[in-house]
């Protein structure tokens, strides 16, 4: 059933006059009587009762209008919200991200960006690596911030920047290792705490302890940082997690560097190649893209160690401020 012969419905509905109808929409009378011709066909019931020139909408007819009546709206409601959602002033970014960035990049980033664009409007989501990626593919999510890169097909995950991991160890250690930078294979006989798998850093924690050929007894699975962080707090393990950043380095168990290679996580932002991104989207894609130059030119050219990282505060810090500073 086409729309156009639903308008046209409406208006001989509303003034029970074909004649009137065609009048109103610069069509011809025949193009009106088979445009009502087509629909009552479909439904297989007449919806006027005609006598002569005189049409009368039956009681079939009244109750079609109503329907077609509320359809329209809700289609014109549904138009609206579209071109809502897709104005580049006041639409919106559906944006999932991995729990880890929820305290410190997240804000900042959408501070950031409503300043220019105050109108525009966050969909928020998080959860696991592997779940902020299928939340992206099944097209809940416009784009998603995750680590490590997802390798899935038709997902393009550009990188942003690396920070080192640290291995958290419980209060009053007194290993004297823990002043250093330590292995995990000498560590590999202790109880550990991770996030559960399908996230990133479960992953590139259980790539390491493979590299280190060390099998981790895994003691608790947690679903976010803090958590892990502060179960390590209680003493029930040693985990391998990001540097505290924000209101948790005020209680964060201490932390040690790690000596292995690859000790690191690199997040990224992620699209779905060739699907069409509304243009507030594209420009908060645009706005990572471009803070993340920034940063590489700010901590290339201060710094002979550039490629070696940071806690997330650092680099997300010097990545905001120093753009804001800039322009």
């Amino acid at each position: 059933m086409e729309l156009r012969d639903l308008d046209v419905f409406l208006d001989c509905a509303r003034t029970e006059h074909f004649g009137r109808a065609a009048d109103a929409r610069h069509m011809s009378q025949s193009a009106i009587s088979k445009a009502i011709g087509r629909v009552e066909d479909e439904l297989k019931v007449p919806l006027f009762d005609r006598q002569g020139r005189v049409v009368r909408l039956n009681r079939y007819g009244h109750l079609f209008r109503t329907h077609v009546e509320d359809a329209l709206r809700s289609l014109q409601a549904g138009y609206a919200a579209v071109a809502d959602a897709t104005d580049p002033d006041q639409g919106e970014v559906a944006l999932a991200f991995v729990p880890s960035l929820g305290p410190t990049l997240i804000p900042r980033l959408v501070q950031k960006f409503r300043t220019t664009y105050p109108k525009v409007r966050f969909l928020l989501s998080q959860g696991g690596a592997e779940n902020v990626v299928t939340m992206l593919e099944s097209g809940q999510v416009d784009l998603c911030l995750t680590s490590p890169d997802p390798e899935r097909p038709g997902v393009e995950w550009t990188p942003l920047w690396t920070e080192r991991l640290v291995l958290v160890t419980p209060p009053g250690e007194t290993r004297t290792d823990w002043k250093g930078p330590t292995h995990l294979h000498d560590v590999g006989d202790r109880p550990f705490v991770a996030l559960k798998a399908g996230y990133g850093l479960r992953k590139i924690t259980d790539a390491l302890c493979a590299e280190a050929k060390i099998r981790p007894r895994i003691v608790f699975e947690g679903a976010d940082v803090p958590t892990v962080r502060g179960i390590v707090g209680a003493g029930l393990g040693i985990a391998v997690l990001p540097p505290a950043a924000g209101p948790e380095r005020r209680w964060s168990p201490p932390e040690t560097d790690l000596a292995d290679a690859g000790a690191e996580r690199t997040i990224g932002i992620a699209h779905v190649r060739g699907r069409y991104l509304p243009v507030a989207a594209r420009r908060l894609h645009a706005l990572l893209i471009e803070q993340h130059a920034h940063l590489l030119k700010a901590r290339f050219e201060n710094s002979t160690d550039a490629e070696a990282g940071g806690t997330i505060d650092q680099l997300t810090g010097d990545w905001f401020d120093g753009a804001e500073r800039q322009g």
